[in-house]
């Protein structure tokens, strides 16, 4: 009898610590379609990505559960100077929007290399995270070596740390950006917040929407040709204007499949550098500069010296250049892709878009996702670079 009631407490024993056990942790599928458990109280979380995780985190109220970041840009301070051909000089400061918004992330220890190609697992190991979120397809963890991958999410597993992994819209699977959402999703179950992550995707795409609904009935003799391309002075040094965007990319996928207008660069690839006589031959209505190894105002195309055989191209005859939010470690989309967007749409269609005020738009967008008031909305504005807008009424 007693051998009874003694296996029935210690059954009983069993099963309520597993109850506790399962109380205690959770599980969700990452984009792996890999389930992964982790602490149901999460209090340390470790990032490698350059921003969009903080993002979704800001808005969902988990940032401060933030102990290691893998990103330097969310550290860094950026400054840019130009000369024009007439001799003045003037200069350009961005950030992060998330070194912004949480200037403490700057005292986090970042397990990367200042060059941001090596990552640190024993620095990363020592701020004893919870979990660790990974988004693969930012410049932290480029998507172009699998190999890299699978190496750098077994040593993280080989740890014993929990880690998430979600994947951004890439060059080398797909250029639409429906993934976006996917991503948001996980990272909401993260912090078991699904629906509000969810309900915050739904916000951005209404963007997108917008800029169909209006472009939709634009004809085809009548789309915008747009160029859309980086002034890297590495590849000037080398002869070349910049790097362009073919048509299998995400900003591609912006300006044809959202914006209605034209790539001016037909063929495939990221970054394709150009020489000025070949932008001459595609003769772009319309030019945008994307961050891409620094800060590209339309100033440096129209005023340097190093521009100046550009300067009877009818785009910059016509003054239809125009700059990107400044964006650091811009290798795929984040949260405030909507930005670019519509930046990109009234940049192709100025009169269809005309009675929108993008400077105006910025602000509503980060008080909206961010739940900040104006004067931090304004100030996430002249950390993008994006006070020309006021100054243009654009």
């Amino acid at each position: 009898m007693r051998r009874i009631v003694f296996s029935v407490v210690l059954l009983v024993t069993l099963v309520v610590s597993a109850c506790l056990l399962a109380a205690e942790t959770r599980t969700i599928v990452d984009m792996r379609k890999k389930e992964v458990t982790f602490p149901a109280e999460l209090k340390k979380v470790a990032t490698i990505d350059d921003g969009f995780v903080e993002g979704i985190m800001t808005h969902l109220g988990e940032i401060d559960k933030v102990v290691a970041i893998a990103s330097w840009s969310m550290k860094r301070d950026y400054n840019y100077d130009f000369e024009t051909a007439g001799g003045e000089k003037y200069a350009y400061r961005g950030w992060n929007t998330m070194k912004y918004l949480h200037p403490w992330l700057n005292d986090k220890p970042c397990f990367n290399s200042p060059e941001g190609d090596i990552l640190d697992f024993e620095t990363l190991a020592k701020a004893e995270p919870d979990l660790v979120i990974m988004r693969v397809g930012d410049c932290t963890v480029g998507e172009d070596d699998q190999g890299k991958i699978d190496q750098t999410i077994g040593t993280i597993e080989d740890l014993g740390l929990p880690l998430v992994v979600i994947y951004a819209p890439g060059y080398f699977r797909k250029a639409e950006l429906s993934s976006l959402k996917d991503e948001m999703a996980v990272v909401g179950d993260v912090f078991n917040q699904k629906e509000k992550a969810l309900a915050l995707a739904d916000y951005l795409a209404g963007t997108e929407a917008l800029i169909r609904e209006r472009t939709a009935g634009i004809k085809e003799a009548d789309k915008t040709k747009v160029l859309y391309i980086g002034l890297n002075p590495d590849l000037r040094s080398e002869g070349m204007v910049g790097g362009a965007f073919g048509v299998n990319t995400p900003e591609s996928y912006i300006i044809e499949n959202v914006v209605g207008a034209k790539n001016a660069l037909t063929g495939q690839g990221y970054g394709v550098p150009l020489s000025a006589e070949q932008i001459y031959a595609v003769n772009p209505d319309a030019i945008v500069l994307p961050t891409w190894n620094g800060y590209h105002p339309p100033r440096e195309i129209y005023e340097t010296a190093y521009f100046s055989n550009l300067a009877e191209l009818g785009a910059i005859k016509n003054k239809r250049v125009t700059a990107m939010p400044w964006t650091p470690m811009n290798c795929a989309r984040r949260v405030e892709y909507p930005i670019d967007m519509m930046i990109i749409a009234k940049a192709a269609y100025p009169e269809v878009f005309k009675d929108i005020k993008v400077h105006q738009f910025v602000l509503d967008f980060y008080k909206k996702v961010y739940g900040v008031d104006d004067k931090t909305a304004r100030g996430l504005r002249t950390t993008q670079i994006l006070d020309w807008m006021v100054e243009y009424d654009f």
